[in-house]
């Protein structure tokens, strides 16, 4: 058997994955990736100002202490 055919049959008798690859795959296959990347990015950096913006401030008067482990 050539190395090509070899190849091929490993190919198509590999059943990794299933559902999940597919669905990771798909903006891929879909050539929609940098658009994926940027929705991602853009919810991540949301989430991330929202608990900055929403987390209450540090009292001037106490400077963080920092715990002596024993």
């Amino acid at each position: 058997m050539s190395h090509r055919a070899i190849r091929r049959s490993r190919r198509q008798s590999s059943s990794y994955g299933g559902p999940l690859r597919w669905l990771i795959s798909l903006p891929a296959r879909l050539h929609v990736r940098w658009l994926f990347i940027a929705a991602v990015l853009t919810v991540v950096m949301g989430g991330y100002l929202h608990v900055l913006l929403t987390a209450p401030p540090m009292p001037p008067s106490r400077a963080p202490v920092q715990v002596a482990s024993p």
